[in-house]
């Protein structure tokens, strides 16, 4: 963690220092009112989804809608061969002052060895894995920099046997910066979260029983494991030419009342303007999960690198 925090706070020198030099045409710039007796046709509102919608003037009245997917493929081959594909979507959906955020992640992973001469040419399955997330946001806006938001996260994730994840929650965020070429973002929130197992991680369980040696496994539940949370996150875009934005955000869960379940998310990318809705996208993610179970053995850490591309209109 501490490597991240030295991480984010390098990349906020850069940017405070880019946000003090005279601001590029972007297509984020701010949309300025027209002169008087002009009639304004429409409004170029810019990469409006990023924007805290009380900082337009007036504030746009029609239904604005967004969609976005990014899809990358990562392959590995050597003494093992390794298949990894990513795909994440974001659709928005706002009027006036309130505004909605969907968000799909798809994590697909497939590991395997080459047998032993003489069926070497074959290979053997080690992981074949799926994970889906959906998060959902609903905001609205109070003033030109705060906000308030609710949402939920559901996670079903085979490799460390999660059959559902819940996590809901509610609080406050702030817009810290609304220069044209850089937005950040922070938010709080307390929430409640739910996980049950699958049905392998229990019987697996077992297993270690019958060997006697459960009692090296800490935090193990036969039901719905249920807990309080707080919900942190902070979220960063520069836009650094005309064709060429950076992304950085971070996402912290604890347990007030179990400081040892705790859970961060680091990410940081690149994207690349191609077309006016064909994007390159490169991005760099790492997530450490303390809650990690004894019982699969898995690591706590888990770093991701992709390269993809992305659709956006």
């Amino acid at each position: 963690m501490k490597r991240v925090l030295k991480c984010i706070f390098c990349l906020w020198v850069a940017f405070l220092m880019m946000a003090n030099a005279p601001p590029a045409s972007v297509a984020q710039e701010e949309s300025g009112q027209a002169a008087k007796g002009e009639v304004e046709k429409k409004r170029d509102l810019g990469e409006w989804w990023h924007r805290n919608p009380l900082t337009y003037n007036p504030v746009p009245e029609e239904f604005l809608y967004h969609f976005e997917a990014t899809y990358s493929w990562d392959r590995v081959t050597g003494n093992f061969t390794s298949d990894k594909h990513d795909l994440g979507t974001l659709l928005s959906l706002r009027k006036k002052i309130f505004t909605y955020n969907l968000r799909y992640a798809f994590d697909k992973r497939n590991v395997a060895k080459p047998k032993d001469p003489p069926n070497q040419e074959e290979n053997r399955d080690l992981r074949t894995s799926t994970k889906h997330e959906i998060h959902n946001d609903f905001r609205i806006a109070l003033t030109k920099r705060l906000y308030g938001a609710a949402g939920s996260f559901w996670l079903e994730d085979d490799y460390i046997k999660i059959d559902k994840r819940l996590t809901y929650y509610g609080g406050m965020g702030a817009n810290l910066l609304n220069h044209p070429r850089l937005k950040l973002d922070v938010f709080g929130a307390y929430g409640y979260e739910e996980k049950d197992r699958t049905s392998d991680y229990h019987d697996i369980y077992l297993m270690v029983k019958d060997w006697g040696l459960e009692g090296s496994i800490k935090n193990y539940e036969p039901g719905t494991q249920s807990y309080s949370l707080i919900y942190l996150a902070q979220s960063a875009r520069a836009y650094l030419t005309r064709s060429l934005a950076l992304n950085q955000s971070v996402t912290y869960f604890v347990d007030p009342d179990e400081n040892d379940r705790y859970r961060w998310k680091f990410n940081i990318g690149l994207d690349i303007k191609l077309t006016k809705h064909i994007l390159a996208s490169i991005s760099y993610e790492e997530e450490y999960d303390n809650d990690a179970d004894s019982l699969l053995g898995v690591l706590k850490r888990d770093a991701t690198k992709g390269v993809g591309i992305k659709i956006s209109f």
